[in-house]
């Protein structure tokens, strides 16, 4: 059987150059729309990857880029031709409508083509993949004074929006998407955002901002294990059904973040790449991600397959780009390092303060207490203070601590001890119970030194989303 593999690039490079939310989506849709054109010409094909055989995908409407940076059908002869003249075809059309250069499209998107004659029973994902990642190294990255693509996608990207949506559409702001819990109560703060001026809304006095709402969460999650599920593959229905989970969990997963008020940048295979506010109603970004998680997983029950995250939570005025990166490296530096199945998060201050933690998902008593302790966020008059306090006072008594860290007893002894005013009592006594379930978890699972960094970096997190000092 003969197999024809291709993948496009640079993807990366161009999302890395972004400086608003606009440019960042439209850089991505840009190549699954050019994945799409292609693919659609061959559609009668066998494909391995990706799942086409739901109409709904090449239709317009579906908001987000469903087709990833690669994909394998399975051949008939003249193919390869073909395929040479539908890419040219494809790039000569999208030249003239986003009117950019021919020349230019051909040698900045750069497609690598391979065709290979396999064994019967061999296993084209596996076999195909070194070419393509081979190939990929040999992109060559250009260097343009003036990058006429970095125009178009600065604009209005009407051209993009139209298939993305169906209609001509601005992707939200990074204010707009911040500020989304607020919004459903005040929707009339849409009319006051302009968009080059985003960060202007904040200034406004008639409205009461939360710390929280200057600040957004930019999220890359991939799947772990996932070689592994792939050669598990053996026959056809096994990739077909492979394929058809990892499109299912796109759509699901896109439609979970926009319930939540994110914004998908990108969905593909096993790749998630969105934007999220910090806090929506009374879920938080971690709970988000553990409902994207647990779809995940049901899908791909009985695999060794998971999925990890990287979180960046960055004030609205950080550049872009470098929350991009950011996020980038905390799931392949962090996350995906050693057990994998990890949430790595990290919250950058606009005084440039930093925290932040890894939190295994493996670990179930810990992950579920991490989930509800980390969903504090009520708030209450006078909470900066008592927060603060709080971590004050674990940090003076660590050593004691973690000694007595395995008796649920003498650690709510030890709280009651230091805080015990009626007001404790009254507004905190669920918060301390939660509080000790946790500790006892983080110090059975991690090392002293890697519990008390789950522990503060929580205790901040919560301190960050119900407090009002930045």
């Amino acid at each position: 059987m003969t197999y024809i593999a291709l993948t496009i690039g640079p993807i990366y490079k161009t999302l890395s150059s972004a400086k608003k939310t606009r440019e960042l989506w439209g850089g991505s849709y840009l190549f699954s729309y050019v994945m799409k054109q292609i693919i659609l010409q061959f559609k009668e094909r066998e494909f391995v990857v990706p799942y086409i055989k739901d109409e709904n995908i090449f239709k317009a409407g579906n908001e987000v880029g469903l087709f990833h940076d690669r994909f394998i059908f399975e051949s008939k002869e003249g193919d390869r031709e073909t395929l040479d003249e539908v890419v040219d075809e494809v790039l000569h059309n999208l030249s003239t409508d986003i009117k950019i250069n021919y020349d230019f499209l051909k040698n900045y998107l750069q497609i690598n083509i391979v065709e290979k004659e396999l064994k019967e029973g061999a296993n084209p994902i596996l076999e195909l993949t070194p070419y393509l990642d081979t190939a990929e190294l040999f992109l060559t990255v250009f260097q343009y004074q003036d990058n006429p693509l970095a125009k178009v996608l600065k604009g209005n990207n009407s051209f993009l929006s139209k298939d993305a949506f169906g209609e001509k559409k601005s992707f939200p702001s990074l204010p707009l998407i911040a500020l989304h819990d607020m919004l459903k109560e005040k929707p009339e703060i849409k009319d006051l955002l302009n968009y080059d001026e985003e960060e202007s809304i904040y200034e406004n006095r008639d409205y009461d901002f939360r710390n929280y709402h200057k600040y957004y969460a930019i999220v890359h999650a991939d799947g772990d294990s996932m070689g592994k599920v792939v050669e598990s593959l053996k026959s056809k229905e096994d990739f077909q059904g492979f394929s058809k989970k990892l499109f299912e969990y796109c759509s699901a997963s896109h439609d979970i973040i926009k319930s939540y008020g994110g914004e998908t940048i990108f969905a593909g295979g096993d790749d998630l790449l969105f934007f999220a506010p910090v806090v929506s109603g009374e879920k938080t970004i971690f709970s988000l991600c553990d409902e994207i998680s647990e779809d995940f997983n049901k899908r791909f029950e009985g695999t060794d397959a998971t999925l990890s995250f990287g979180i960046s939570i960055q004030y609205h005025k950080f550049p872009l780009y470098e929350a991009l990166e950011k996020s980038r490296a905390l799931l392949f530096g962090k996350a995906k390092s050693g057990e994998k199945n990890n949430i790595a998060f990290s919250v950058t201050k606009h005084s440039g303060q930093t925290f932040g933690s890894v939190i295994h998902k493996g670990d179930k008593e810990l992950y579920e207490n991490f989930k509800l302790f980390s969903s504090n966020i009520s708030g209450g008059e006078g909470i900066d203070n008592f927060l603060h306090s709080l971590h004050h006072k674990i940090e003076s008594n660590k050593v004691v601590l973690a000694e007595i860290s395995n008796s649920k007893e003498k650690l709510q002894n030890f709280f009651d001890n230091y805080f015990n005013k009626e007001v404790h009592d009254e507004l905190y006594r669920e918060f301390f119970e939660q509080l000790v379930d946790f500790m006892i978890e983080a110090y059975k699972h991690e090392d002293k030194e890697k519990a008390l960094d789950v522990i503060y970096s929580t205790l901040r997190f919560i301190k960050f989303v119900q407090g009002d000092k930045a």
